[in-house]
C-alpha cells in the first residue's frame, strides 16, 4: 500500500513538471491583469492583453505545441538558465500552433506575451531573448524577437545568422538539439560584446533604439568653405566696385546686401534640417517595433518551414 501511495506522488509531481510549461492563469482587472511591467492597461490594448496567456516567468519553456520531451526540456532549461547567468538578460522558448495570414502575426503574439509577463521585470529595459515556433502545419514558422539591452548585442545580421543555423535542425523537427544550438550561438554573440553596427544607438525609456547625435563635422567644413568663398567673391566684387565719387552714395550697392541676406536664411535652413533628423529614431539595423504595449523590441528576418 505504501509503495502504490509513494507511486502516485512520483507520477504526480512528474505529471506536475511535464505540464508546468503550459500552465496559465487567468486575467482579472483585480490584479490589473497580470501585468505588472509599467505598460498601462486601456481600451487600446485590453483585448490584446486579455488574449495573452498569462505564465510563470520561472519557466522560460512555454511548449504548448508539444515539440520536447521531457530530457529535452531539462536540457533545454539548464542551457536558459547558463544563458542568463552569463548574460544577465531572459532567454525564453514559446512554441505555439496557431493558424496565421502574416507574419506580422507572429510577431504581435510573441510581443505581448514578453511584454505582458514578468519576464526581465528586474532589469530596466525588461532585456532579453524570446525565441518563437509556430508549428502551424499549413505554414510552420520560426523567429527571434529582441527587447531591451538584447536589441544591442543582436543586430539583423546576428540574428539573421543563427536563424539560419537552426534550420536545418527545425525542418527536420529536431526541436532540442536546436535550440540549444541557438542559445549557444547568442551566448558566443554576447561574449563578442556590442557589434559596430550598434555603437550609434541607445536604448530610451520605451525600449526603442535611438540613434545617437553626432555633430555634422564634413557638412559643417564644406558648407564652411562654401560661405567663405562667396564672402571672398563678394568682397572682391565690392572693392571692384569702387570709383571717384563725390557722393557717398555712390558707395553703397544694393545687390550686394541682398545676396548677404539671402546666404544668411539657406545656412540657418540647413541646420534646422540636421536637427530634425538627428533626433528621429534608428533604422535599418537599428530598428525597433512595438507590440500592444507600446514598448520596443526588435526581430530576426523570421523563417518558413
Amino acid at each position: 500500500m505504501k509503495k502504490f501511495i509513494l507511486g502516485i506522488i512520483i507520477f504526480s509531481f512528474f505529471s506536475l513538471h511535464v505540464e508546468a510549461s503550459t500552465l496559465v492563469f487567468e486575467r482579472t482587472a483585480e490584479n490589473n491583469y497580470g501585468v505588472n511591467k509599467k505598460w498601462v492597461i486601456n481600451d487600446k490594448n485590453r483585448d490584446a492583453v486579455l488574449n495573452t496567456p498569462l505564465v510563470n516567468a520561472s519557466e522560460k519553456i512555454y511548449d504548448f505545441a508539444n515539440i520536447l520531451n521531457d530530457k529535452e526540456e531539462k536540457s533545454v532549461y539548464d542551457e536558459i538558465m547558463n544563458f542568463k547567468n552569463v548574460t544577465g538578460m531572459e532567454f525564453v522558448l514559446v512554441a505555439v500552433n496557431l493558424p496565421y495570414s502574416d507574419d506580422s502575426e507572429n510577431e504581435d503574439y510573441a510581443a505581448d506575451f514578453y511584454d505582458y509577463n514578468d519576464f526581465g521585470l528586474d532589469d530596466q529595459y525588461y532585456s532579453g531573448v524570446l525565441l518563437l515556433r509556430n508549428t502551424y502545419e499549413e505554414d510552420p514558422y520560426y523567429n527571434v524577437y529582441m527587447f531591451g539591452e538584447a536589441q544591442l548585442y543582436y543586430d539583423a545580421t546576428r540574428a539573421d545568422r543563427a536563424l539560419d543555423d537552426i534550420y536545418p535542425y527545425f525542418t527536420s523537427k529536431v526541436y532540442g538539439d536546436g535550440i540549444k544550438k541557438f542559445i549557444a550561438d547568442y551566448l558566443d554573440y554576447y561574449l563578442q560584446g556590442v557589434p559596430k553596427t550598434m555603437d550609434d544607438y541607445y536604448l530610451n525609456d520605451m525600449g526603442f533604439l535611438v540613434r545617437k547625435y553626432e555633430p555634422p563635422f564634413l557638412i559643417a567644413v564644406l558648407v564652411g568653405c562654401v560661405i567663405s568663398g562667396v564672402s571672398l567673391m563678394v568682397m572682391i566684387g565690392n572693392h571692384k566696385l569702387v570709383r571717384p565719387a563725390t557722393q557717398a552714395s555712390v558707395y553703397r550697392n544694393e545687390d550686394t546686401v541682398n545676396i548677404s541676406k539671402r546666404l544668411v536664411t539657406l545656412f540657418s535652413t540647413h541646420t534646422v534640417s540636421h536637427l530634425q533628423a538627428s533626433s528621429s529614431s534608428g533604422s535599418g539595423t537599428g530598428s525597433s517595433h512595438s507590440g500592444s504595449s507600446g514598448g520596443g523590441h526588435s526581430s530576426g528576418g523570421g523563417r518558413h518551414g
